[in-house]
């Protein structure tokens, strides 16, 4: 009796414990070996659970431009946290309708607000295009407070993060029809891919089964390729994880494993508004989205998976040399552990993996080094045809990988078998700026993503060229041979828009 009575105390004092975790936002630094959390004018040591502590690295508590939230308690001057932190692109939310008055000011309801610093990544940037794009429209945002001012330094339209049974964006009646037929064979077509028109549309739901609040949600994200630049064609995949709020707004986040590059995206959970409408490395300002919502998947389980990919993204943030490779990349870190709690993909199913015609490639002797090295550093050229050989696409190509799971999750046989009781579908368009519009990705490695790469390095090593011979016109110091290669490049130098035309009339016709 005694041994049941300390038991109950002891549970007792922990679910008091965490009945006081809160969500803290602010900023990161070291100082002395101790990480400080700067929020609300408070500066705390944090406390996290040491089984997390390796993920507070350099790169993390050294990166004062990010904002991060912490879920736990302060005690004592420190923040007591067992969960690694969420990247979010501000300190505060403001949602409400967008407008502007005569003189030009921009408010969200009576809150003036202003949008935030960009960046030109590939010539344009989020303009003021986007910034009227949204106008007279219901948004959410995210930012920070200066004097009487909101600065938005992330935005996504209202409805489009949501649970709610009222859908502000209905499908149409061609995906209402036939949502897995839709989206397999509509949506990667142009006139579809690169429409103007967000939707949110159910695929399947379980009989008498309603979303309510508290329920967990997996999600699951295509991002396609960019108009602007055809080494991005094969686009992004990530998953993650959110909870429905009160008033049915989903809060959640995407384990975002991501290289370094322009959009200055760090690796790591990353708040859904800031993932899709961050003005700077928001997915949506560089091309169309396209996100399954799976609702009702065993929080512990999406919760196991954050914790094994934040190791990933530890890994790509601190690993120098480490590079994208067909068996390791966004799509394959995120696959692998969803399999592990039993969410797979169509080409996952028992029998289609046991006559996958991928499996005669286990006579090829390099191809147990292709699959057994985690895809990791450079595979040369035989190992990675080898891994290509050997493994489907929708393991690691993000559109045939996304896809993979839109099958399966229409099937009420195998959505039960993953705990799923819903799966709702949202199309995000590319928001508008003088940025060209993309679309889907590829989804075949050869027929396709050979094409691509092929016109990538082509049009690479021109633009590099062109570079040269500026840089030699312009140097008093380069001898006649240079000075007659760099006229002879110039003469021929390819305008800005020039080569935006020839990149969208390429992905046009190469991609559906």
């Amino acid at each position: 009796m005694k041994n049941i009575f300390k038991a109950a105390l002891i549970l007792s004092i922990f679910a008091s414990a965490s009945s006081y975790a809160e969500n803290f936002r602010g900023r990161l630094s070291k100082k002395n070996d101790k990480t400080y959390f700067e929020t609300e004018g408070q500066s705390l040591i944090v406390e996290i659970d040491k089984r997390f502590k390796y993920a507070l690295d350099d790169v993390v508590v050294n990166s004062p431009g990010y904002i991060f939230e912490f879920e736990g308690e302060v005690i004592d001057g420190s923040l007591h946290t067992s969960k690694v932190p969420t990247i979010f692109a501000g300190t505060k939310d403001l949602n409400g309708h967008f407008t502007k008055d005569s003189s030009g000011q921009l408010f969200i309801n009576e809150q003036k607000v202003k949008f935030g610093r960009t960046k030109v990544i590939y010539n344009d940037s989020f303009d003021k295009f986007s910034k009227e794009y949204y106008l007279n429209k219901d948004v959410v945002t995210q930012g920070h407070y200066e004097d009487d001012t909101f600065v938005i330094n992330a935005i996504v339209e209202k409805g489009l993060i949501s649970a709610e049974a009222q859908n502000q964006y209905p499908p149409s009646e061609e995906f209402s029809k036939d949502p897995e037929e839709f989206i397999l064979k509509k949506m990667p077509l142009n006139k579809y891919s690169q429409s103007s028109t967000p939707f949110r549309g159910t695929i399947i739901n379980k009989k008498n089964y309603d979303v309510e609040v508290g329920e967990s949600v997996l999600i699951i994200t295509l991002s396609g390729r960019q108009g602007d630049a055809p080494g991005s064609a094969a686009g992004h995949f990530t998953v993650g994880m959110g909870e429905v709020q009160e008033d049915m707004s989903i809060k959640g986040e995407v384990f975002n494993f991501y290289f370094v590059g322009p959009k200055e995206v760090l690796a790591g959970n990353t708040d859904l508004t800031s993932y899709f409408g961050h003005l700077i490395q928001g997915q949506q300002n560089y091309r169309p989205t396209y996100t399954l919502y799976a609702y009702g998947v065993d929080k512990k389980k999406l919760r196991s998976v954050r914790d094994q990919l934040e190791k990933e993204n530890h890994k790509v943030r601190t690993v120098k040399g480490l590079e994208i490779t067909p068996g390791y990349n966004c799509t394959t870190t995120s696959t692998n552990e969803l399999k592990k709690i039993g969410i797979v993909g169509n080409h996952q199913n028992i029998l289609r993996s046991i006559f996958d015609v991928q499996n005669i490639s286990y006579i090829n002797p390099f191809s147990y080094g292709a699959r057994n090295s985690n895809g990791q550093g450079t595979l040369g050229m035989i190992r990675t045809l080898s891994y290509t050989l050997s493994e489907d696409p929708e393991n690691y190509i993000p559109r045939a990988a996304f896809e993979s799971f839109v099958k399966n999750f229409s099937r009420k046989s195998q959505i039960k078998k993953m705990g799923i009781k819903k799966v709702d579908y949202v199309f995000i368009p590319q928001t508008k700026s003088k940025r060209q519009v993309g679309g889907i990705s590829y989804d075949d490695p050869i027929k396709e993503g050979k094409k691509v790469l092929d016109f990538d390095k082509l049009r690479s090593a021109r633009i590099e060229n062109e570079r040269k011979a500026r840089e030699i016109l312009n140097n008093s110091t380069s001898t006649e041979e240079e000075i007659l290669w760099a006229r002879e490049i110039s003469e021929n130098e390819v305008s800005w828009e020039e080569d935006q035309k020839m990149v969208r009339e390429f992905l046009y016709n190469t991609i559906d």
